[in-house]
């Protein structure tokens, strides 16, 4: 059985917002039209390219790996956003990795072709409108990484997340926080110790909001002194 990004209409290019600007390319055959399915890298952090896709179906995850091997999840994006190693072109490199989270199609353009097309104003107007606040969370995002603790960082997002703690895996909520499995495993241990968190049917429940709070202080006025 066909997934739909299989059936993917490839008519609906046509009514891009961004295809007067790729439409030459796209019809030489220059801006490739590409599948993958859940899981497949898109682009791997390797190599000086960009990268650059634009996603017509489908969400993918971006990556970064830190040296001791933890994967830290940067960014998660969706259809109707630029992927890539947007990080170079700021003049950072997040030595990222972009996979597939769902069945997707997207455009793959060439670096030469992108460099081209960030020639017109208009569209690197668009692209720029489109990714800078990402590409503004991801850094802040490693920032606060490095400046406060991984348990002041797993308070901040059991605080901001707390949903997530009753809902969705660790192996997602350490991806999600940037730490390791074994790490949030030995942090949770302990709050629930505290009497900070319980055992839910799914995860984990908050008792102890304030004491979690308290913890993130820190966090939240770091995030609030560099803005949204």
């Amino acid at each position: 059985m066909k997934d739909s990004a299989q059936n993917f209409d490839v008519s609906e290019i046509k009514k891009l917002d961004i295809y007067p600007y790729i439409a030459p390319f796209y019809a030489q055959g220059r801006i490739h039209l590409r599948h993958a399915q859940a899981g497949d890298c898109v682009a791997d952090a390797g190599g000086d390219d960009y990268h650059i896709v634009y996603i017509l179906q489908g969400r993918m995850k971006v990556f970064s790996f830190a040296y001791n091997g933890r994967r830290l999840l940067l960014d998660e994006v969706e259809s109707g956003s630029f992927s890539g190693h947007i990080s170079k072109l700021r003049g950072y490199n997040f030595e990222s990795t972009i996979v597939a989270r769902t069945p997707c199609v997207y455009l793959e353009f060439p670096d030469q072709v992108f460099t081209q097309l960030m020639e017109h104003g208009d569209f690197a107007l668009r692209f720029y409108q489109g990714t800078s606040q990402r590409t503004y969370h991801m850094y802040r995002k490693i920032l606060s990484l490095n400046l406060f603790s991984l348990e002041e960082n797993t308070a901040f997002y059991a605080v901001t997340h707390q949903n997530h703690m009753e809902g969705m895996t660790l192996d997602d909520i350490s991806e999600e926080i940037g730490i390791s499995r074994r790490t949030l495993c030995y942090i949770i241990r302990r709050w629930k110790e505290a009497g900070i968190l319980e055992k839910a049917p799914r995860g984990y429940h908050i008792r102890d909001l304030a004491t979690l709070e308290d913890m993130a202080h820190n966090i939240r006025q770091f995030y609030q002194s560099v803005g949204p």
